[in-house]
């Protein structure tokens, strides 16, 4: 069975920016039926709102749906899979963990080494499981110290898309024998499984931007209203006004500055983590 453990919908909101994933619910099982998926999990960031829909939609296609919910934690982030309620942010990582583990799930510790400091990084090892491949990671590096990590401390690495549209979904993977939820959550427990994945295309992750600041346009312009200084506030405007002309020639200058930005990230963090060194 090939199943998709990390992905958001329109559910899962931001602060900068309101709209984190970009999707219904109902076209992201669509698109895991098309590339094959047979199962998908939906874990939109601090809330399970969307996996009604999500269920209806899996009933829809053929696409068995596993709830589950990303937790922020006052350490990180950590997904839970195969929980029957929404478990509250701002808990400790000990206390998330626990509350997973009372409702029957499995705790995953998602993007531990990111970039961002959004992952859990070296509290990682309460968890169940870790992600040794995070495909917004578009920097590989955070990737490789997930792996040496799970590694070192002998844990049970999965694969996980975090798609937060639809092209993202299937890029991180895991696959298993088992048929059913409970026999998929002891299946990662237990680490009977085997993570395939892919990184995402540029493209995609420029799509993505470019669709997620049009559908908080006027959020984000009021963020900026609140918050920026006022050069600041006159160049994101000026920039943010950009979005409203795609599709259209400006993607070109879109795709430079997506360019631009893997290379920059890549960059910082291999200087980051030789600097650690």
């Amino acid at each position: 069975m090939k199943i998709e453990m990390h992905s958001h919908t329109n559910y899962s909101r931001g602060k900068k920016i309101l709209y984190d994933g970009v999707e219904p619910p109902e076209a992201m099982v669509r698109r895991a039926k098309e590339i094959g998926l047979e199962a998908l999990a939906i874990t939109d960031h601090n809330t399970m709102l969307g996996i009604k829909k999500a269920k209806a939609a899996g009933k829809k296609y053929g696409v068995m749906i596993i709830q589950g919910e990303e937790m922020h934690s006052q350490q990180g982030h950590v997904t839970a899979l195969g929980i029957q309620e929404t478990i509250r942010p701002g808990l400790s990582i000990l206390e998330t963990v626990d509350q997973v583990h009372s409702q029957g799930g499995v705790a995953i510790s998602v993007h531990p080494f990111d970039i961002k400091h959004d992952g859990l990084r070296e509290h990682a090892n309460v968890c169940d499981a870790i992600e040794i491949f995070n495909g917004n990671n578009i920097d590989r590096i955070s990737n490789i110290r997930a792996l040496k990590f799970a590694k070192k401390n002998k844990m049970i690495g999965v694969a996980g898309s975090d798609a937060h549209t639809a092209a993202m979904i299937g890029t991180g993977i895991i696959n298993t024998k088992t048929t059913d939820i409970d026999g998929i959550i002891k299946a990662i427990k237990k680490g009977r499984i085997t993570p395939e994945y892919t990184y995402p295309k540029v493209t995609v992750l420029m799509d993505y931007a470019v669709r997620r600041l049009k559908l908080s346009y006027d959020y984000t312009w009021n963020y900026m209203d609140q918050n920026y200084s006022p050069a600041k506030k006159i160049l994101g405007k000026k920039l943010l006004g950009l979005v409203n002309k795609s599709p259209g020639r400006i993607d070109n200058l879109f795709k430079v500055f997506a360019y631009t930005t893997f290379a920059g990230v890549v960059t910082y963090s291999v200087w980051r983590n030789n600097i650690r060194r």
